[in-house]
This record gives C-alpha cells, structure tokens and sequence, in this order.
C-alpha cells in the first residue's frame, strides 16, 4: 500500500491526467515514483499531466521534493519535459488551491471547477473500484434495512478499506466539522473510520486536537436512539440512501438545519439534507431500473420468481445464505434438448472420452449414424446452407477431424445442389497471393465446445481473406447458452465490422464448461485406494477381480453400458420405458450414454437459465443463495440408471445435504440406500452400488446421524462389493489384518 490515492481525470483539450493524492505530512518520494512507473492507461504509457494533491503543511517539502525529481527524469519517468506537472494543496476546510508556483513543468491552468471535477473523478473511480455499488447476481435482489427491494446496493463500507482512500474521502468532510460540534451520529459503525481520520486531519492543519463523540444509532434498526440535545453541537452523518427516507425521517425528528443532516452516497439526485458524494457515473452504467427502489407488494423481481437477499446489522451485511432443494420436472427438458435426443439416442452416439491430461472424462458425440447419415438430419443440413450460406461462397474450410471432414463434404454438396460451383477446398492458410476468385468462405466443424477449433480457423483464413465473409457452421454445439457459447458467438461475429461474420448450427445442447466429468476418474482413485488398502489380506475374492476389471475399464474411453456401475447381480443398469425428458417411446437399443447426456444437459439448463425461463435458474448458485438437488429426484426417478446419471452429472455441492438446512433430505435419501440395500437383488436397489459410490468419493454428503442409520444395517448378506465399498461410504477405516479372513457372500 502507498501514501498516495492515485485515479485518473480527463479534461476536455487537456487529455488525461494523473492524480495522486495524500492526507499524510510527509512526503514519499519512493511512492510517487512507483505510481508513475506502473501507471498505464490502455494505449499510452504516459498520462497528458501529472497532478499532487497534498495538506498544506506538506506543500513546501513536497513542492521542494518534487523539483528535484523533475530535474532527474530518472526519478520521474515522464513522457517529456513539456509534460504539465502541478502541485495543488487543500486546508484545513478542504479547500484545494493552486498557488502561483504551483505548476511545476510545463503549462496547466486549473479553476475551482476543475478542482471539484478532479475531487467527483476520484470519488467515482473510489465507487468503482472497490465496487461499492453492489449488484445482485441473476435471479436475486436486495432487500434494504427498511424492508424495500432493489437489485442494486450501495455499500460505503466497501470504500473504507486503505487508509490514503479514507484520507482521500475525509477531504468532504472537513467544511462540515465546525467548531464547536461535540456529537456526531451515524448511521452504521462501518463509517466511523471515516470520521476519526477527518477529525485527525483537521486537527493537524488546525494546529489543536479536536475529539468530539461518534456514537451510532445503527440505521432504521436503531432509530429510536437518536436524541439531539443540542442542535448547535451536534451532527448526523449518513452513510448511504437509495431513497432519501432516512435524512428525512432524521431531519423531522432531530430539526437539524440541513447541512447538519450529511449523507455520504446518493444513489437519488434530491437527498434532504446535505449530500456529499453523488454517484452519477455509477448510475450512469447501470440498468436505471437496477436502483429503482420498491415496496414489496409492487416489486417486479418478486413477480419474476427472484430470490431475495437480506441486509442485516447496521454495517449492512447480507444474511446468511438460503438453501434451497430443486425437484426437477418435465419442462426442465427445452424443446431443442428432446429434439437433439430423438435423433441421437439409440445410435450409441454418445460415450466419454478420456481427456489429455488424464484429469477427467469429456462427454464425446459419435456423428456417424446421427447428423452425418442420410435421412432427416441431411435435410436440416440442407436448410442451413439454403438460408445461411451466401451464394458469394467461392472455398470451404474444414476444422481438425474426420467429422468436420465428412460434415464439410455434406455441405459442399447441398452448395452445389443449389447451383452454384462446387466451393474450393482450402486446406492451408499460406498461399502467399489471394486470387481474384476469393469472395467468401465457409468454415466447416461438426460438433464444437468451446468452439477453439472455428476461432483457429478464423485466425488462419485472415491473411488470405481478409475481410471477406465467413460463414462458420457447426453441426452440433455443446455450450448453446451457457457463458462459453455466448463469448464464441461474439468472437466470431463481431470480429469484422462489414460484412459480419455468421455462425450457424445444426443442432444444440448445454452441457458444462469445458465438458469434463471428475466422476470416473474420482472412482479410479477410490478403486486404486482400495486396491492399497487390501495388498496384504490372506485372502483374495472375486470382488479384487471385479475392481480391476473396472479399473481397467476406467482407464480408457468408456462407452456402452460401462458408464454405470452394474446391479448386485452383474447386470448393466437399463432404462424401462417411459422416460419423463423424452417425447416418444423407444426401444431396447438405448445405451447408458443417452440418458447420462439427457440428464447431464438438463443439469446445466437449470444452472444456467434458458431464454424461454422467465424465473431465475434453479440450480444456479451465488453467495447468498445455494441450490442443493432434492431428495425427491431420487425417488420421483427411480430407474436405477436415472438415479446414476444424476449422481454423477451432479456437482458434488448439489449433493451436500449434511447441512442443517438440508437435513430432511439427508433423511430421506439415507432411508433410500438402507431399503437399497436390504433389496439389492430388487429392481429398487439396482443403482446400490452407485449411492454408496457417491458417499464414499464424497460427491454425496448425508448428515453424520444418516450415515449411523445406514451403518446399523446388518451387513452379513451383502454381495462382497458392496461390503467393500461401504466402511468407505460411512467414512470409516476398514480394518483388516493378515490373519483375518474373508467370507464369501452369496447374492
């Protein structure tokens, strides 16, 4: 931290000018030199002028410091020596000045105006920086100390953090702090900081100690404390008002002229009282209804399903986070989603692939029977090219990949279906002239996630067409709302003025940034552990065989039916008919794939939203409101390989029920795996081995006493599997020696 707040101020013709200001008495030559050095403003290494605010029992030696400085240019890197460098000072009633000798280097010329418009810069850089106007996530708005709602918060104790910004803010104060003031109320404990260094400041340039009482009546909470006794000696200072009703209920109550009645922060233009800090710059970027201030009855978040977030104390703190369990539903499906799975399932599409780091699995789509086989996926092919691509298209791009090679190839017919001449291969980006043929070209990739592969082809095709159109069409994307696909849109788009850049898919799903899933590879630590954990015990089973074939299976690309773990009898976990997120019936070819990315997409709809859902997502997370999944999915969806996708496309914090809040739901859910595994041989306890999968790589969490309850289950008829999973599963050692052997269990 230095001595100095330093901000940036632009005056019209003058360009733009760095500011630093100190409230401290010395001089700090080492500081100045710092900022200057590391200042950088987007294109320009230097600012237009260089501007130091300081008390006036600092100015000679800053002014005498600061000449020096300006003699060696290796002190004070600035662009020049014509440069304007000015020293300004302020007194003991925050009155900043320039005195005749004040411009340093070069030439400035500064009014009152100018001093007021630097103080207001600084302010508002203050609010912005440490962002003192707080915004409520998606799907939330505040609640305010008197019950009203908004979606925008202004907090001042944000601002008060370092010392040189409270030194800089305690400036508007100082004309305020007559003498003869002996008490001064505020509304919240968090600005008393501010107050003692104002006091501090003036009694120094004052030359005697001045230490009047700071008592809080803390906000509306507290209102009934606040009693002034003498209207001469005594002051209110409020730290922030949306609405302007605390200064009014203080100045009815206290009769306190107005400039006694100080508010700090206004996110109102017309404060009763006196208003020091307006935040019109902050309010200026923000959605104007953002700090639209309402009652309950007439909130329009409310309306729209929005949670709320409380304020609390009189520092303004939020309550502590809600928690709130999600039963998902049919309509949590979208339209697009049942579409995509209608064509795609049943033609084993979809199975992980396991990730070059060997860190997690990606969710990987097979194009070859789907989107890139004849029928009714070809004829939406050939309704995006005949609306989408222009017939200007002289060459075609393929991105990496066999896929992307064959979905080129299916695109460059449907172009010359059209009549229009087959468009050119472009398969490198170095030819070194660009003929006169070249008009347009399209960038061809058949399933994108981040969408990495269309903006390396986009680089590569710059040189040689330049700003000639580009179509980019994707024949299935995997991020279509979530925060990736939006920034690739943009990045494609708007990376050309005119004629803008297209991007057009086939087919859409969401599916989580960047399409990695721990789950398998968290099983393989766990199975490796167990591995460990029984080298040394007399006797081996069929179930050591079990983990390592499974161990084996986990080391590699999984597809089929090895997504899952099998029921107690060995069987793959299948899904019966009627299935809730799909239209249609269908047959026995669905694979372990279909519903593991059926559910995994819906997962993330509901963390992130959807055009269509005028609510909040529910599953999305923030600060001051967590979403946990409700027991009830695991017993609304009681196909064992449902209850598998959800535990693992879950993230583990849905599955944290050990909480207080949660505490019904762990219950619930202990009470399931305990009936699982008294019938594991039934239908009803075919995902067993999930569940106790999921407690024991602690993607799922039950309260201690749930975990008891699942332990007081006799265990001497368990399948030798679950036997071995389960101590792990209630967070217990296994203990086993050499001399302990073990029996075999039948099914």
């Amino acid at each position: 931290m230095t001595a100095f707040y330093h901000f940036h101020w632009t005056k019209e013709k003058a360009g733009d000018h760095l500011i630093l200001v100190t409230t401290l008495p010395d001089f700090d030559e080492q500081d100045l030199i710092t900022i200057v050095d590391e200042d950088k403003l987007s294109d320009r290494p230097y600012p237009d002028g260089l501007i130091l605010i300081v008390p006036q029992d600092a100015a000679e030696n800053a002014r005498r410091s600061l000449s020096q400085m300006i003699q060696s240019s290796a002190k004070l890197r600035l662009a020049d020596a014509s440069i304007p460098v000015a020293l300004l000072s302020f007194d003991a009633q925050g009155t900043v000045s320039m005195s005749e000798d004040g411009p340093l280097q070069g030439e400035i010329d500064l009014s009152k105006k100018d001093f007021s418009a630097i103080i207001d810069a600084g302010i508002s850089h203050l609010v912005d920086r440490r962002e003192a106007v707080l915004v409520a996530p998606p799907g939330h708005h505040f609640v305010h100390p008197r019950r009203r709602h908004s979606r925008a918060f202004l907090r001042t104790a944000n601002m008060l953090i370092q010392g040189p910004e409270i030194g800089f803010l305690a400036l508007k104060l100082l004309a305020f702090l007559e003498h003869g003031i002996d008490r001064i109320w505020i509304d919240s404990s968090s600005i008393a900081s501010l107050v003692y260094a104002a006091y501090a400041l003036k009694s120094r340039l004052l030359g005697r100690f001045l230490s009047p009482r700071v008592e809080s009546f803390s906000s509306y909470d507290g209102f009934d404390q606040l009693s002034v006794l003498d209207p001469d000696k005594e002051l209110v200072l409020i730290s922030a008002t949306a609405t302007g009703s605390l200064p009014e209920k203080v100045l009815d109550r206290t009769k306190l002229p107005a400039k006694r009645v100080i508010t700090l922060f206004s996110t109102v233009g017309d404060v009763p009282g006196t208003s020091l800090c307006l935040t019109a710059n902050s309010r200026a970027v923000l959605d104007p209804l953002s700090l639209q201030v309402f009652e309950e009855t007439d909130c329009p978040w409310c309306r729209d399903g929005s949670r709320t977030v409380t304020f609390v104390g009189d520092q303004f703190l939020a309550d502590a986070a809600t928690v709130s369990a999600y039963t998902l539903v049919g309509t949590d499906a979208p339209k697009a989603l049942r579409s995509i799975m209608a064509k795609y399932r049943g033609h084993k599409a979809f199975h992980l692939k396991l990730t070059e780091n060997r860190e997690a699995h990606a969710l990987h789509v097979n194009l070859d029977e789907t989107l890139l086989a004849t029928g009714p996926n070809r004829e939406a092919i050939r309704t995006l090219v005949r609306r989408d691509v222009p017939a200007s298209t002289t060459h075609i791009f393929a991105a990496k990949g066999g896929d992307s090679e064959a979905f080129a190839k299916i695109v460059a017919e449907e172009i010359v279906a059209l009549g229009l001449a087959a468009p050119i291969p472009v398969s490198k980006s170095a030819d070194e002239t660009a003929s006169p043929e070249r008009r347009g070209v399209v960038v061809v990739a058949a399933s994108i996630g981040s969408g990495q592969s269309l903006q390396d082809a986009s680089r590569d095709l710059r040189k040689d067409f330049e700003n000639l159109p580009r179509t980019f069409v994707a024949g299935l994307r995997k991020h279509s709302v979530a925060d990736p696909g939006q920034v690739l849109l943009r990045n494609l788009e708007h990376n050309n003025d005119w004629p803008k850049h297209i991007l057009r898919v086939v087919d859409d799903m969401m599916l989580p940034h960047p399409n990695q899933f721990a789950a398998w590879m968290k099983e393989l630590d766990f199975w490796q552990k167990v591995i460990v954990d029984r080298q040394f015990a007399r006797s081996k089973n069929g179930a050591v065989a079990q983990i390592r074939a499974r161990m084996a299976v986990l080391s590699r690309d999984i597809s089929d039916d090895n997504l899952f773990l099998r029921t107690s009898a060995g069987q793959p976990l299948k899904l019966r008919p009627s299935f809730a997120f799909w239209d249609e019936k269908y047959g026995n070819e669905i694979a372990q794939g279909d519903v593991f990315a059926t559910i995994a997409s819906i997962l993330e709809n509901c963390r992130k939203g959807s055009k269509d859902r005028k609510m909040s997502a529910p599953l999305a997370q923030s600060p001051f409101h967590v979403n946990v999944l409700s027991s009830e999915n695991f017993t609304r969806f009681n196909d064992g390989i449902i209850q598998a996708a959800l535990l693992r496309a879950a993230f583990p914090h849905e599955l944290n029920f050990a909480g207080t809040a949660t505490s019904t739901h762990s219950t619930k859910i202990s009470h399931l795996i305990v009936k699982m595994m008294e019938h594991h041989r039934d239908d009803q306890g075919e995902a067993c081995l999930e569940f106790l999968l999921a407690l024991a790589t602690k993607r799922l969490t039950l309260a201690a006493n749930d975990l008891k309850r699942i332990a007081a289950l006799p265990q001497n008829r368990l399948p030798d599997l679950m036997s071995i999973v389960l101590p792990y599963a209630l967070g217990q050692t296994p203990k086993e020696s050499l001399e302990e052997s073990e029996t075999e269990h039948p099914y």
